[in-house]
């Protein structure tokens, strides 16, 4: 059986240092480059193919010739160059064979972060069932509806955030369980702790859920 392909979206929030996104990035099989990150991905000298999106107005005219075929402009304002480049990556790429991992988004402009973090509720809509996840320097965010169980470590942090309050959040295997609770605020289903090596959350409404890599010292 075929191995999925790993495609890698680099934005261009702060560079990752982490080993964990750093090696999402050595290892992709393709990476889609957000102009803005260009400067980022040129200099880190990566060995692995890709193309560069965006609307161009981080790149100079040297940049653009230098790309050749690797530059793709897409002329519109209404969305940033995270969902050009994750339109790209899953127009070229099957949703159902493909791993797709958002690196880069976190950190410089918090406007920026908000922004991109709450993007994920956005992909998940508009890609249904495709895999993708948003790696930082601190640990993993993905975007869920529903019922979901998930691989985790004694003591490790998890956070969540709803987009509609209205709607309960169910948890099970956490230090503080969620049954029926309405997070009406960004902050009230955060800093949660897994109890185990699983746990499951479920939520009729599409929710972002944070995982560290590194459990609770």
């Amino acid at each position: 059986m075929e191995e999925r392909k790993h495609i890698v979206i680099l934005a261009a929030g702060d560079f990752p240092t982490h080993h964990v996104p750093v090696q999402a990035l050595r290892e992709a099989d393709f990476v889609v480059c957000c102009d803005s990150a260009y400067e980022q991905w040129s200099a880190c000298s990566m060995e692995v193919p890709y193309v560069v999106v965006g609307d161009g107005d981080s790149l100079t005219e040297s940049d653009r010739q230098q790309l050749g075929d690797r530059w793709l402009e897409v002329d519109e304002q209404d969305y940033n160059d995270l969902h050009k480049a994750m339109a790209y990556a899953t127009a070229h790429f099957p949703l159902t064979d493909t791993r797709f991992t958002i690196v880069g988004a976190t950190g410089k402009r918090e406007d920026h972060t908000l922004g991109n973090i709450s993007y994920l509720v956005t992909f998940a809509e508009e890609y249904p069932g495709a895999d993708i996840e948003m790696l930082t320097d601190y640990g993993r965010f993905v975007a869920i509806r529903g019922e979901r169980t998930f691989s985790s470590f004694p003591r490790q942090q998890v956070s969540l955030f709803t987009m509609t309050p209205d709607v309960p959040i169910a948890s099970k295997g956490l230090k503080w369980e969620l049954d029926g609770f309405h997070a009406r605020r960004w902050w009230q289903a955060t800093l949660n702790e897994a109890l185990g090596y699983v746990f499951t959350i479920s939520s009729s409404a599409p929710l972002i859920l944070f995982q560290t890599y590194e459990p609770k010292c």
